[in-house]
């Protein structure tokens, strides 16, 4: 496969760029760059998405495929679509309206036979037939038939789960291990999970004891010990700690889960956004119209002109024209 440059790699992650063709915003060719921002596979695919478990999922026309981070093609770019990211050694393609599941060597593991299929999770992903929820197996063996009205993957060996109007947990025996009794329900994240009671957001623990109350309009999983969260529904964002009380006071109109010790919050009455530490200082100058959470120590953000790759400390490590159509 072609390849503009190699360079050696610090951290060996590779990150997609996307590189206007000239003057639509939403015309572009993508590549990947290293984590000193020097283009390692050229700009030759339509479209491509971050590496997951040593995979991207890359665009050739019209269809989707796989290449290794030598720029190898693993998986020819032959589906229509892909999954965002591998997991556990899998990921979902699409054929027409019906879902299936690829191996990592491109594999059909599973049949396009469900409407939808999650990314797998402790050895489980859940399948929605149209109707109603299970879960399968990487063998695509229906280890939970499908009987819920609703489900969330599994976390810390829980599954949201909704039966009779009500989410509760299940185990993998589908079991409720937490009774039906929440509006709604999401994922354990950090041994705490978020659940909806008279329209008002809390956390409870792996027992379904409430660990927050439930009291907040809005509210988001937990991530490097911290939630955004709001008390009326329209803001303002801060943020909370396991105890319930703000680490960070409520003056976000837009406010991101913390990944890598920074996250992008935008103040009430501004557009743009900026990073903060788990402190809730300014981490870095620098206003962004649009940012992604960052990963492997970069992170992907646009201005009015451009979209660039910065590093932790705000440097930006490339750079090129504002595109759009993402």
């Amino acid at each position: 496969m072609q390849s503009l440059e190699k360079t050696s790699n610090t951290n060996g992650y590779l990150y997609p760029i996307y590189v206007r063709e000239g003057n639509k915003l939403d015309k572009y060719k993508a590549g990947f760059i290293n984590s000193q921002g020097k283009v390692v596979i050229g700009q030759i695919f339509e479209d491509a998405r971050q590496f997951n478990e040593g995979l991207a999922p890359v665009r050739k026309g019209c269809k989707w495929g796989a290449i290794d981070s030598s720029g190898t093609t693993v998986i020819p770019c032959t589906y229509a679509g892909l999954g965002l990211r591998f997991s556990e050694g899998t990921i979902s393609f699409s054929v027409g309206n019906r879902h299936g599941v690829l191996a990592r060597d491109g594999t059909v593991i599973i049949p396009p036979r469900y409407w939808s299929i999650s990314d797998f999770s402790e050895g489980m992903a859940y399948i929605w037939d149209g109707k109603q929820f299970g879960f399968i197996n990487r063998q695509g063996e229906e280890v939970i038939p499908l009987f819920f009205e609703d489900v969330r993957e599994f976390r810390d060996s829980l599954a949201p789960a909704k039966l009779g109007g009500k989410y509760g947990f299940i185990d993998p025996r589908a079991v409720f291990k937490i009774g039906a009794r929440f509006e709604e329900a999401r994922v354990f994240c950090e041994g705490v999970a978020r659940v909806r009671v008279e329209n008002r957001w809390g956390y409870v623990d792996r027992e379904g004891e409430f660990v927050i109350p439930p009291r907040f309009a809005t509210a988001f999983d937990f991530s490097e010990g911290l939630a955004s969260v709001a008390l009326a529904k329209n803001g303002p964002w801060g943020y909370v700690d396991k105890s319930g009380q703000f680490a960070i006071q409520p003056a976000y109109n837009f406010a991101m889960p913390f990944v890598e010790g920074l996250a992008a919050v935008s103040p009430m009455g501004q557009r743009t956004k900026h990073f903060i530490n788990t402190k809730g200082q300014t981490a870095f100058a620098g206003d962004y119209l649009g940012v992604e959470p960052f990963g492997h120590g970069l992170c992907l953000v646009s201005t009015i002109d451009t979209i660039a790759y910065i590093n932790r400390s705000g440097q930006t490590i490339w750079e090129g024209p504002y595109i759009t159509g993402r």
